[in-house]
């Protein structure tokens, strides 16, 4: 079945993925993170969600009652009376780069920091 050349290749692949799996676990992000709230592409707030001690509720109001969630590490949209509520069923914000929209509001979320997560962005 397997014969002992074989494992010069498998045993270093899975040292390597071993190592990836424990790095990715492990390694902390210092970077402070930065969740900014704009309401039709003007940026009306900004909250340093590495500074957050307490669970907060933002009242963003508008046509469509938004409110959000700030909690320590994270931000999500908590409520709005949009139709389809994609806006609220997006979850919790937690790394750089991730995002999220109630197009009906025109009110988007997303969080940055100085050391972005993601390969790039279009728009």
């Amino acid at each position: 079945m397997f014969k002992k050349k074989d494992l010069l290749l498998i045993l270093p692949a899975l040292a390597i993925a071993a190592g990836m799996l424990f790095w990715n676990y492990f390694h902390t992000d210092t970077q402070p993170l930065t969740a900014v709230v704009e309401e039709k592409g003007q940026v009306i707030h900004t909250y340093n969600l590495s500074a957050q001690k307490t669970t907060q509720v933002i009242n963003i109001g508008g046509k469509y009652h938004v409110k959000l969630l700030l909690e320590p590490g994270k931000i999500s949209f908590l409520h709005s009376d949009c139709p389809d509520q994609i806006c609220v069923r997006t979850g919790k914000l937690t790394k750089a780069g991730q995002a999220a929209v109630c197009l009906p509001a025109q009110v988007s979320v997303r969080i940055v920091s100085k050391k972005s997560e993601v390969d790039g962005i279009t728009g």
